[in-house]
Formats: structure tokens, C-alpha cells, sequence
């Protein structure tokens, strides 16, 4: 058995398969046209969401102070995450499939570190914040209530507080972590 193995001789022994660009300039082209659309979806949502908590303010006056203090811890981490996500989105719009694969990989993966910031640290201050916004807010409202309601108002609070945390968000996380790592393979591939 021979011990000296040159491996650039089995290197070019074997047929490598081409990775298709045209396909994956397509699915970059999608990626991108995708991640702007969620993007400004967000922000629009996040800007027409922020503008009604504060009509509810104005038209419905609230009088203690915690509900005040609570539709501004509310409104707080949305506007967070709209600033978040303009970088993001502004990242989103730099790509562009005339770019090297290296420029657009280095792009890609600038653009991924973004996203993982937004879904774990900026998410999870979201979801603490408005959580805490709306427990604040309730309790003027429920306060004058009989027991039962407000045991089923604050169950069915926590119930959506679980499900956001321990259901949606971590399957948002995987789903955008999966199509992320899937492009950049195939990127690094060419």
C-alpha cells in the first residue's frame, strides 16, 4: 500500500457537477424581491399598528398612569424593530446578482448576522416589552371586572404570550435560518 496519496491527482480524476447560475440567479433574484416585501410588510404593519395604539390613547383617555405607561412600553419596542428592520431592508436592497459571488457572499452573510440579531435579541426584547406594555394596560380595564373575567382576560394573554414565544418564533427562526443557509451554499458552490 502506498502511502504517498497526491491528492490534486485524485482531484482531477473525478467530475465535478457545475452548479446551475441561472437557477440560482433566479432563486437570488426571488430571495431578494422576498426579503424587501416582508420587510416594508413589516414596517407598514409595525407604523399602522403604533398609530392606533396611540388613537386608542386619544380617543379613549385613559386615566391611571400605568395604562399610559403601558401603551408607551407598547409602542417602544416597535418602533425598535422598525428601526431594525430598515437596516435590514436597506441591506436587502444592496444586493444585487451583477455583484461578484464573493461581494454578494460577504453581502449574504453581513445580511444573515443582521436578521439572526433581529430574530433572537431584538424579537425577544419585542415580545418582553409589549408583553409588559399590555399587562400594564389591562389592568385599568380590568381592574373594576369581576374575578372570572380577569382570570380568563390574563389566561388568555399568557396563553398568546406562550404561543408567540415557544411556537411561532422559534418556527420563524428555523424557516428563515433554513433558506438562508440553503442560498449560501449554493453561492459558495460557484
Amino acid at each position: 500500500m502506498e502511502s504517498n496519496i497526491d491528492i490534486k491527482e485524485l482531484g482531477n480524476g473525478q467530475a465535478v457537477r457545475a452548479a446551475d447560475q441561472s437557477e440560482i440567479l433566479n432563486k437570488i433574484s426571488r430571495f431578494r424581491k422576498s426579503g424587501l416585501k416582508s420587510g416594508i410588510f413589516l414596517d407598514v404593519i409595525l407604523v399602522l399598528t403604533i398609530l392606533f395604539m396611540i388613537f386608542i390613547w386619544i380617543y379613549f383617555k385613559p386615566q391611571f398612569l400605568s395604562t399610559k405607561i403601558g401603551i408607551i412600553v407598547g409602542i417602544l419596542p416597535m418602533c425598535i424593530v422598525v428601526v431594525v428592520n430598515r437596516k435590514i431592508t436597506s441591506l436587502y436592497r444592496s444586493l444585487d446578482e451583477k455583484q461578484s459571488n464573493i461581494d454578494y457572499l460577504n453581502n449574504l452573510l453581513m445580511l444573515k448576522g443582521k436578521e439572526t440579531f433581529m430574530q433572537t435579541k431584538v424579537m425577544s426584547l419585542y415580545f418582553i416589552l409589549l408583553s409588559f406594555g399590555i399587562l400594564l394596560y389591562m389592568y385599568e380595564y380590568t381592574l373594576n371586572s369581576s374575578f372570572t373575567f380577569r382570570l380568563i382576560a390574563y389566561s388568555v394573554l399568557f396563553l398568546w404570550i406562550a404561543l408567540n414565544w415557544f411556537v411561532l418564533r422559534p418556527v420563524m427562526i428555523k424557516k428563515n435560518r433554513r433558506q438562508m443557509d440553503c442560498l449560501i451554499r449554493q453561492i459558495e458552490k460557484i
